[in-house]
This record gives structure tokens, sequence and C-alpha cells, in this order.
């Protein structure tokens, strides 16, 4: 029994924060997640792709935040403000002046766990889910009898929607 206990401990996992879009679960690597936290007045940003809902400033620090339901493209429906968080992560988005990377707010429904997943847990993604619109889907995670939708942070933006949240982070939009 203690052998079994020794091998357990030394397989390989990655740490996961699982939360809800609509009715499926999503995870990221905890690495990527900054903090998570309760939604706070968000200001609009002009001329910004639809699930853009603006910026935040959260500790003088100012934060794009994307609806993940929107950019999703799911439908909406009343959200129990009680559950709904805001999940701030970091990876997303380059920093204006191109040290690093700044953070970006993701509105979900609701934040459940987080975990240790092993890796031999993670399967590819179906083919259905893999090409130019959800290239930011890495794998699928398999927790008990549910599936885990493992997401890569530094590609739910597009290229060009990066750069449109840069332009506007420098006020030149």
């Amino acid at each position: 029994m203690a052998k079994e206990k020794v091998s357990a401990a030394a397989e390989e996992t990655i740490q996961i924060v699982s939360f809800l879009v609509g009715s499926e679960a999503y995870g990221l690597g905890i690495n990527a997640v900054a903090e998570v936290l309760r939604p706070l007045i968000i200001t609009p940003l002009p001329r910004m792709p639809a699930f853009v809902e603006g910026v935040i400033n959260l500790r003088g620090t100012i934060i794009p935040v994307i609806d993940m339901r929107k950019r999703f493209e799911l439908k909406e429906f009343p959200t129990k403000s009680r559950k709904m968080r805001m999940v701030i992560t970091r990876g997303a988005v380059s920093a204006p002046t191109g040290k690093g990377y700044q953070m970006l707010g993701l509105i979900v429904d609701e934040v459940r766990d987080v975990f240790h997943l092993p890796k031999r847990n993670i399967e590819e993604a179906p083919e259905a889910a893999r090409g130019p619109n959800a290239d930011f889907i890495i794998g699928m995670g398999k927790v008990n009898e549910q599936i885990i939708i493992l997401l890569e942070i530094a590609k739910i933006l597009s290229h060009e929607e990066r750069a449109a949240l840069e332009e506007a982070g420098n006020g030149d939009a």
C-alpha cells in the first residue's frame, strides 16, 4: 500500500482552476489565474468586439474584461449574480511597453474548483474543436464522469483582438 501512495504522488499532474460558462465546464492552468473576485464596475470601451465588456480598475491597474458567454457565442440567460465571478488572468494580452503581459478579466458563470488533474486524464481536443476559431482549446480533461474543456489563455483572443485591446490601453483608440 505504501508503494501505491509513492507512485500516485509521483504521477505528473497540472493544477487547474475550473469554471462554468453556460452549462459547460472549462479549465485554466493555475499559473494563468491571478485571482477570482466578484464582478466590479465595468467601463465600456468604444468600437470593441461585442464580447469585450470594457475595462475595470483593480487596485490602480486597468484590466480589459471579456464576457466568456459572448466570446463563445452562447445564448444569454439570466445570471445568478451570487455565483457569477470574474477570473483575472495573466498572459492573454501584451503589456503596452512590450514587457511581459498584462491581465485580462474573464466573466464566467461560476468558479468551481481548484484541483490537480493527472496528465494521463488529458486528451487532445477533438478535430471539431480545433481550428482557427477554437485554437484556444488545448485539450479535454476527464474528471470522474465529467469533461473539462482546457483553455490556453494566450490564445483566447485573436491577434487582431489583442491589438485592438492594446491600442485602447495605450489611449490611441
